[in-house]
């Protein structure tokens, strides 16, 4: 019995391992991981953002619908479909009371290559660098990440670098750029959950830095063979540049809270 048990777990051992070697589950809310797809397999990504809470009325929605396949031995690539909804209250010329704007637009299309240097479990250090364009009807912009992350026994630690810039293409045609940094640590509190802590930093700038601010917050994460899903929440803490008067945050140009909920299909 013991033999035919050792075999049985062994067998698991391996069908498991062979699991996660092709996964690309996300683990953190706003950080990405170093891990790519295998050549062939592909995965389909819903994503929703909510962002919630400035000094006036507002309340977004952002959802991307993605496509993503494993191209070449370390490399994935993958396209999105970007939409956003808005409710903001705004003030209008003329007007003694503020105009609620509700508005679901269609923002851009998007192409993603991620390329793994080394491996998270496998190596001293896991890292990748991403490059992100989109383009829409009124923008074009690019996303770089810098992906650092290790997988220490039952911890998981990870740290995005980041550049991105937009430019709006409106009669007054301008360019917005950003920069920041993430930073996760998550614990697996079984082989198909992952707990943990995010921090982020967004430094927003148009010839000059218009804000710079800190979110802190909790993600969890379930993956099954069947499909993987992350959730988090993260309240803004601090503003360093750009707070709105009367308070310590910015609640301008970013939110009280920013929620993200990722899901990925294997297909």
């Amino acid at each position: 019995m013991k033999p035919r048990r050792a075999g049985l777990l062994a067998l698991f051992a391996s069908l498991t391992a062979a699991s996660s070697a092709s996964a690309s589950e996300r683990h953190f809310g706003f950080s990405y991981e170093s891990a790519v797809l295998n050549p062939g397999l592909a995965e389909l990504q819903p994503w929703t953002t909510g962002r919630v809470g400035r000094a006036d009325y507002f309340n977004g929605l952002q959802a991307r619908l993605g496509f993503q396949l494993g191209l070449a031995r370390n490399l994935q690539g993958a396209l999105f479909w970007n939409v956003s909804s808005i409710a903001e209250d705004v003030h209008v010329a003329n007007a003694t009371l503020k105009t609620r704007l509700i508005g679901t637009d269609f923002q851009s299309l998007s192409a993603q290559l991620k390329y793994r240097f080394t491996d998270a479990t496998a190596d001293a250090l896991g890292s990748a660098l991403l490059l992100e364009g989109h383009a829409g009807p009124m923008l074009v912009g690019y996303e770089a990440r810098v992906i650092l992350d290790k997988q220490l026994g039952s911890v998981l630690l990870g740290l995005n670098l980041i550049s991105a810039g937009v430019e709006q293409l409106d009669q007054n045609s301008r360019f917005v750029g950003s920069f920041g940094a993430t930073a996760g640590a998550g614990y697996f509190v079984t082989p198909n959950v992952v707990t943990s802590l995010e921090l982020r930093n967004e430094n927003g700038y148009s010839g000059q830095l218009d804000y710079s601010v800190l979110y802190l917050g909790p993600t969890v994460s379930y993956a099954s063979t069947r499909f993987w899903l992350t959730f988090a929440v993260q309240p803004q803490v601090v503003a360093f540049k750009g707070a709105t008067p009367g308070y310590q945050l910015d609640l301008h140009q970013n939110e009280y809270v920013q929620a993200r909920l990722l899901l990925g299909f294997p297909l």
